[in-house]
């Protein structure tokens, strides 16, 4: 198997100790390792250094993945805050992280991935928030004008890469996902906490133009005796709810919809300006970055 980029992980310091060695195939965009696959390594929150060879075919880059508060001693896959070390294309030298603790990372990885950005020809990137955030708290405060619903501070714009376990989507697949607090006010009685969210799936299709839909719709209502009569009520909410934001999905899509791409995938942060060789920080609920090649 052709390799566009090789890498290597060590439970100690300076690439040292137990070692593996992961690579990116020509022909794939993501190498994904789940927190069982470094189970089985033995390398599972036993991460303290690696190393990014450099490559001349892509933007070498492997990205860890930690459970964003200190408690928490599992979490999904490629959720979280994310450390993305990156060997820029052509660079002459291999890319040393040799103390993840300097990143508050030591020990901490629980899956990772690897993505050749930059693999051929130009690519066109857009920021999911800047595409969504402000029109979504607009539409929805409109939607919900009048009802005893509210939002609840801003929406969480993220991604759920290759889903296990959830109804209605594909663990072969990528998605993009809104989450959304709601207050929901009775009178007489205690508010209560509700929140809805929603799953996008972006595809290209056979020929090669971006289209995109609504995948899943779920809702939530705390419990109480109040809760059924308010899920009654939202559910319904909920799925019209979905009928926009395909329209506004389409909407944001109609500048693309004629261009022929040849791949999309996704990067987590804002990285709509590339990156160079270096280090990378930060969490997937701050951005995802929509990549699309031409």
């Amino acid at each position: 198997m052709s390799l566009s980029f090789i890498t290597s992980i060590h439970d100690f310091n300076n690439q040292e100790g137990t070692a593996q060695v992961l690579g990116l195939s020509k022909s794939a965009r993501y190498n994904k390792r789940r927190a069982t696959d470094l189970s089985n390594a033995n390398l599972l929150n036993d991460i303290s250094s690696a190393r990014v060879y450099n490559s001349s075919t892509v933007d070498a880059t492997m990205i860890l993945f930690k459970p964003p508060f200190s408690f928490l001693s599992s979490y999904p896959d490629f959720q979280g805050d994310f450390l993305q070390i990156t060997n820029k294309e052509g660079s002459s030298s291999d890319f040393d992280v040799d103390q993840l603790s300097a990143y508050n990372f030591n020990n901490k990885t629980q899956s990772i991935l690897l993505v050749g950005p930059n693999k051929d020809g130009f690519e066109f990137r857009l920021s999911f928030r800047d595409l969504f955030f402000e029109k979504w708290k607009t539409t929805l405060d409109s939607a919900l004008s009048g009802s005893r619903a509210s939002r609840k501070g801003n929406p969480t714009l993220t991604w759920e890469m290759w889903p296990l376990n959830i109804s209605h989507l594909n663990s072969d697949r990528m998605y993009l996902k809104i989450h959304q607090k709601l207050n929901i006010n009775i009178p007489f009685w205690p508010d209560y906490d509700a929140s809805l969210t929603y799953h996008i799936y972006l595809y290209l299709n056979g020929s090669g133009r971006i289209r995109g839909h609504v995948a899943r719709w779920a809702y939530w209502v705390e419990s109480g005796v109040k809760s059924g009569s308010i899920a009654d009520q939202l559910e319904p909410k909920v799925i019209e709810g979905m009928n926009t934001l395909n329209d506004k999905l389409n909407e944001e899509l109609a500048p693309y919809a004629s261009i022929t791409f040849k791949d999309l995938y996704y990067l987590p942060g804002d990285q709509t300006s590339g990156i160079n060789t270096g280090v990378m920080q930060g969490s997937t609920t701050d951005d995802i970055t929509i990549v699309l090649n031409l």
